[in-house]
């Protein structure tokens, strides 16, 4: 939902009528966010644009909002003013909405020195269309106003870490992030959820004793909160099931630990009536699942009180040749192996797992892994975890991309999935390559394909996703003087 990924194109027959806006003509200034602003669930709402308008003072910038509905509508607009930190680049962070409100967040930093990085955060009602006054978060508290422009690279380098929020139904997280690592999170006793007001309005103390945690977000919508955790020294990997109004437990599920046979990538589904673990395996060790000894497949189904009502494991050497021809310990033909890109569960209880043709080599000389993708093969299962057929997309070989995969999105009411890609086709004349965007929807079981030539000499055009059974398109050219979006209706 939140990928923007850069294509070139030209659309030719994704529409039957497209709805229109031209970016450059929603407000003066330069274009300095532009982006889509989701629900809770991961349905697009609309889309949420933040213009620069002039430097104030020294100390001082201005700016405007603007806010299109799903339909691409100007629903609200906008002026604000913050405070400009000398010498220190800044960025807008993906707004997070709740409810009549949005979260916008502004990151300062020095390029390619992390230890200066602080930031800033507005709440905006959607209602009286108004932003807040600036507030952060330091040493356990929210204070309102802006950091002091005096002696602020001194304060922000002492500062260990920088914080995001994550919107849920009654409010947000705050998450801090340790300064200089991709990954790394600040360990946390416990988790505390905030109203839009910043109040604490519950917390959950999952670490009281402070060990080695990583933890994340599995599932966040509406009306569940899977919280993930795994113990780096004692190798439990747990699942917490949280009541999203006040906090209090509904349940823990351990999916391994060092008596495991398994170690597992995943993605979480909470449908209607339960939650579903699916993903790949490998066997266990200390140091955590290892994609290159991929064992096979599994799917474990909760139900929302965490009872477990099934638990599927298919090694690769349980699945039928004529159905895939894969050796035993993961690997295909000319060596590729499968790296998994989506998982899906749909209403009936089948499910359909994306994969990607992926092989790495190392190159001695450059002395760096090249990685190269084909392929796509689409493994559909019935509800009992059985694997019924394996569809294939045909695409070029990309070298140097991890993939091709783009985004997707669920349509039909949870009975189907359309997912797109990026491939590149090779002309027969010219013998040069064309970008193409390719569509695979996936309806009760049945699959439709189609790809579309793409190539523009004037603009640069990005996908986004949108409002369900539509494509987002933003067109430009490099002197901003063409910069249009539209929505196109996706054919199933």
């Amino acid at each position: 939902m939140r990928n923007k990924i850069l294509l070139f194109f030209l659309l030719v027959s994704l529409a039957v009528k497209a709805q229109i806006s031209n970016i450059s003509e929603l407000a003066s200034g330069t274009l300095e966010l532009f982006t889509p602003l989701a629900e809770v669930d991961g349905s697009i709402y609309g889309y949420f644009t933040v213009f620069k308008l002039e430097d104030v003072s020294e100390i001082e910038e201005k700016y405007e909002y603007v806010l299109l509905d799903k339909n691409l509508n100007k629903v609200a607009n906008g002026e604000f003013t913050d405070v400009r930190y000398k010498k220190l680049a800044s960025s807008f962070l993906y707004p997070e909405k709740i409810k009549d409100k949005i979260i916008l967040s502004k990151v300062h930093y020095l390029p390619y020195k992390p230890k200066f990085t602080f930031v800033t955060h507005r709440t905006l009602d959607l209602i009286t269309n108004k932003f807040s006054k600036e507030f952060y978060y330091e040493e356990g508290s929210f204070i309102e106003g802006s950091r002091g422009t005096k002696k602020i690279k001194k304060e922000a380098k002492a500062l260990k870490t920088f914080e995001f929020p994550i919107a849920f139904k009654e409010g947000f997280f705050l998450f801090e992030k340790l300064k200089g690592t991709n990954t790394s999170l600040k360990e946390m006793k416990s988790l505390k959820a905030f109203n839009i007001e910043k109040n604490k309005v519950w917390e959950y103390t999952y670490n009281p004793n402070e060990e080695p945690l990583d933890y994340s977000f599995s599932v966040l919508d509406d009306e569940n909160v899977i919280f993930w955790t795994f113990n780096t020294k004692t190798k439990s990997q747990v699942f917490h099931s949280l009541d999203p109004k006040t906090g209090k437990v509904i349940f823990t599920y351990e999916l391994e630990n060092k008596k495991s046979d398994y170690n597992h990538l995943f993605n979480v589904i909470a449908l209607e009536d339960k939650y579903v673990i699916i993903g790949k395996m490998s066997p266990y060790k200390s140091t955590g699942y290892d994609y290159e000894k991929a064992k096979g497949l599994f799917k474990i189904e909760l139900s929302k009180k965490g009872n477990e009502i099934s638990k599927e494991y298919i090694t690769w050497e349980e699945i039928s040749p004529d159905l895939l021809e894969i050796k035993k310990n993961g690997k295909l033909e000319d060596g590729y192996k499968l790296s998994a890109r989506k998982f899906f569960v749909f209403k009936d209880g089948s499910a359909s797992i994306i994969t990607e043709k992926r092989k790495e080599n190392m190159n001695l000389f450059l002395g760096q892994v090249n990685v190269k993708t084909t392929d796509f093969l689409i493994l559909n299962f019935d509800k009992n975890f059985k694997l019924k057929n394996v569809e294939t997309i045909e695409k070029e070989k990309s070298k140097w991309t991890n993939s091709d995969y783009l985004f997707s999105q669920k349509i039909k009411d949870g009975n189907g999935v359309v997912f797109f890609y990026n491939d590149h086709k090779k002309d027969e004349d010219s013998k040069k390559k064309n970008w193409v965007l390719g569509i695979v929807t996936i309806i009760n079981g049945k699959m439709t394909h189609e790809q579309i030539p793409m190539t523009s000499e004037e603009h640069s055009i990005y996908p986004y996703v949108a409002k369900e059974g539509h494509i987002l398109l933003r067109e430009y050219n490099k002197d901003a003087d063409y910069d249009q979006i539209r929505l196109e209706r996706l054919n199933y």
